[in-house]
């Protein structure tokens, strides 16, 4: 499965390229009026509607940079689309404000309300002045504050000559501009992403719910500007003609740039499995050089005659002295020597706890008809569940008679996955069962390790635990979302007793492509805007044959 925020960023894209879409139809119905008028008036709104057309394209080839990494454009799309879209709303604002109202005719001698079930309409105050206003400085948030003032004030304009005049067609216009109003309202949330506040954080968060809103009064805002304006442009075959054109062309180059970007994600993602299943196989390989170095270190203890005498002996005190420091040389976690019959000599970490039976142990039985093996184990811990690497050997006498056992024991801790990422780069996790028993995450306080919690992921348990499989895809960890791969522990009996975690943020999927993405986006941007002139000369030659 693709990461949410692909399709979230495509989204982003396609429906920025809409409004552009729309907003370009409104100027060529502005641009055809003057046309025919050459009506300085209407030249301002056309002019208006333009560079709010190119600022939405601008708007399309700005990425998430929280999520894609870095842009190689840095902050010069949202910089310009910005400006674009100030001085295009004062275009469209100036254009309405000297524009005259078309009052509505006075009937002598008639009470028009007898007519109407309208409200008789109230004079509308004159916008002051200072709706005219465009301000810019360098600060970016003063900058972004000037958008949604300036989306109001056009849908009030527009609404004023919907009810004050006669021009009630353009009330969808007033409608379509509240919702833009709203957008950019919406839009200033990314000012409070550097917020200390997590709540505030999240809420404001790159695709978060805040951005979805964004994306959905953007959407609908066109979707009514698009109507109103469709319906206009239908009167004049060449106008249909050309916008058939460029809607065409649009749908065709946002068909072909989500599905190269979903190509490229998939591929990207594809990869990034196959290098964790890589390093499942690294952490596999370790395990197994742990499981041969204990194994070394059990016979070294086996092959020690002093050892195998005091074994012979059941010399307790002898065998405590003998191995003294063997954990702390060889750096192992435990050491048990057992008689042939498989009674406890000696806990080298505990050598008061001896004297019990093993004898109903796999390896130590193994071990006693004289086989080497090694395994991984489970054993209860203080807080959490650990994972041991046992390797047991047979002790025997001169006589090459097995006397005893001899079993080193290996906690798979949290300094062996800190290895692991440090060779890999990559989080990784030992699970005893289903707990988390060694981990590279850390808890906030940034020193504590996240163990003792359980992975309650029912497809990984189902396919790890209960299957004995690999399982790989994304999966949830710390309230973030990894791509990741689960592989099955197994003890020498080939019982499932745990699970080996490898995993990357899936956000790094995105960012591994998302210079790609972003170049894509931009190049589509460019095509398109290239393709509306062959469009307009196609349409005309098509018109001009048909008349």
């Amino acid at each position: 499965m693709l990461p949410m925020q692909f399709f979230s960023q495509n989204v982003h894209f396609a429906i920025s390229l809409f409004a552009a879409l729309v907003f370009f139809a409104v100027f060529w119905l502005y641009f055809d009026a003057w046309t025919a008028k050459r009506d300085a008036k209407a030249f301002i709104k056309c002019g208006g509607f333009l560079l709010v057309a190119l600022a939405f394209v601008l708007h399309a080839t700005i990425i998430e940079q929280s999520v894609l990494g870095s842009s190689s454009t840095g902050t010069l799309a949202d910089i310009l689309s910005t400006i674009l879209r100030i001085v295009g709303y004062a275009g469209i604002i100036i254009g309405q404000l000297v524009d005259p109202l078309q009052p509505k005719p006075k009937l002598d001698g008639l009470d028009a309300t007898q007519f109407s079930n309208e409200t008789p309409p109230q004079p509308a105050p004159e916008a002051p002045q200072k709706t005219l206003a465009v301000g810019f400085s360098g600060s970016a948030a003063l900058t972004h504050l000037l958008l949604p003032f300036g989306a109001f004030a056009i849908a009030l304009l527009y609404f004023r000559r919907a009810t004050t005049g006669l021009e009630r067609h353009l009330r969808p216009i007033a409608i379509a501009f509240f919702f833009f109003s709203i957008f950019e309202v919406l839009s200033l949330a990314s000012l409070w992403r550097g917020s200390d506040n997590p709540m505030v954080v999240r809420l404001v968060a790159s695709f978060g719910p805040l951005w979805m809103a964004e994306q959905v009064f953007l959407l609908a805002g066109s979707i009514l500007l698009g109507r109103w304006v469709w319906h206009y442009l239908t009167r004049r075959f060449l106008s249909q003609l050309f916008m058939i054109f460029v809607t065409l062309t649009l749908v065709i180059f946002l068909v072909t740039t989500v599905s190269f970007t979903f190509l490229l994600v998939s591929n990207v993602q594809k990869q990034s499995l196959n290098n964790l299943q890589t390093a499942t196989s690294v952490l596999r390989y370790a395990l197994d050089a742990k499981k041969a170095e204990t194994l070394a270190n059990a016979n070294t203890v086996a092959e020690n005659t002093a050892i195998a005498s005091a074994v012979e002996q059941h010399d307790n005190k002898a065998l405590a002295t003998l191995t003294n420091a063997f954990l702390h040389d060889k750096k192992q976690s435990s050491l048990v020597i057992t008689t042939a019959t498989g009674q406890v000599l000696l806990r080298a970490e505990d050598p008061s706890r001896y004297g019990d039976s093993l004898s109903s142990d796999t390896l130590v039985r193994r071990a006693l008809i004289g086989q080497s093996s090694s395994t991984i184990a489970r054993r209860d811990g203080v807080l959490t569940p650990v994972m041991y690497i046992n390797s047991a050997t047979p002790i025997r006498n001169d006589h090459q008679q097995i006397i005893g056992t001899v079993t080193v024991g290996l906690v798979v801790d949290n300094a062996f996955v800190d290895g692991i990422k440090h060779a890999t780069g990559l989080d990784s996790t030992v699970y005893t069962g289903n707990v988390r028993s060694a981990t590279t995450f850390v808890a906030p306080d940034g020193v504590s390790r996240l163990v003792g919690v359980k992975d309650t992921n029912g497809a990984v348990t189902a396919t790890v635990l209960k299957k004995g499989q690999n399982f790989d895809g994304s999966v949830s960890v710390v309230n973030r979302q990894f791509l990741a791969v689960y592989a099955p522990l197994k003890d020498i009996d080939n019982a499932v007793v745990g699970m080996l975690f490898i995993g990357v943020p899936q956000a790094s999927v995105l960012q591994a492509a998302g210079h790609s993405v972003e170049l894509t986006f931009v190049v589509t941007a460019i095509l398109l805007l290239l393709s509306i002139v062959p469009a307009f000369l196609i349409s005309k030659y098509i018109a001009g044959q048909l008349e």
